[in-house]
């Protein structure tokens, strides 16, 4: 019967199952299905039938169609830093209040040149280089633990990706664990290292997510994880 299907495994076939006892084992995406009317095995993953299945379990098998939705990594990467950005620049003020009011002409200043403003922001910082380390240093340890444990929860994503319908995965589409977040997420210190060298333009290595298999950026490929929009 074709609704009727097999499990092929190490060369053999186990089976047939209805589609409710295959469910019940329960299926992995990758297992590899066989109808009785049928010459190859397909992966569970493929099949229309299991896709409200496996949404319902919380899986998200990273395909090219779901993983096309590299443009909203943007505007979700905008809502995590003021997310981030508000309570630290608080706690700044709070833990460091000389240096940020010594911020403030150079925010607010109208009457001076643009080279004249560059200047006096880098001899404010020399001057103050001890308190723009640490603050620079606690924005990206906080930004690291952050992304670590939010795509390690229930909402497998950060604030912004989460709010956009996104969701951080493994090869197999299942959540993160704190491990494996924590190995993704330590990888975007490759952009940090090759700023050092080539600057801003280190951070045009995210590109790769456009034009690779399944939109994964360097980081993401280091560690095996996959960004879907889980409503496709």
């Amino acid at each position: 019967m074709d609704n009727e299907y097999y499990i092929l495994d190490k060369g053999g076939r186990i089976g047939p199952f209805t589609p409710r006892e295959l469910m019940a084992r329960p299926l992995e995406p990758g297992d590899l299905l066989l109808q009785p009317s049928q010459t190859q095995g397909v992966p569970a993953y493929s099949l229309p039938e299991f896709d409200s299945y496996f949404k319902s379990e919380g899986i998200y098998y990273p395909t090219q169609q779901n993983t096309n939705s590299y443009m909203l990594r943007l505007p979700a990467a905008i809502i995590d830093f003021f997310v981030l950005a508000i309570p630290l620049w608080i706690l700044a003020c709070i833990l460091f209040p000389q240096y940020i009011l010594s911020l403030q002409p150079d925010i607010t200043s109208t009457k001076i040149s643009y080279q004249q403003l560059m200047q006096k922001s880098a001899e404010n910082m020399l001057k103050h280089q001890t308190e723009f380390f640490i603050i620079e240093v606690a924005f990206f340890l906080v930004t690291i633990l952050y992304n670590t444990l939010c795509e390690a929860s229930h909402l497998r994503a950060s604030v912004g990706k989460y709010l956009l319908g996104l969701a951080v995965v493994d090869e197999l589409g299942y959540s993160l664990t704190f491990l494996h977040a924590l190995k993704r997420n330590l990888g975007k210190f490759i952009y940090e290292v090759a700023s050092f060298f080539i600057s801003i333009l280190a951070y045009t290595a995210y590109s790769r997510m456009i034009w690779s298999d399944r939109h994964q950026a360097f980081h993401d490929m280091f560690s095996g994880c996959y960004i879907v929009k889980k409503n496709q």
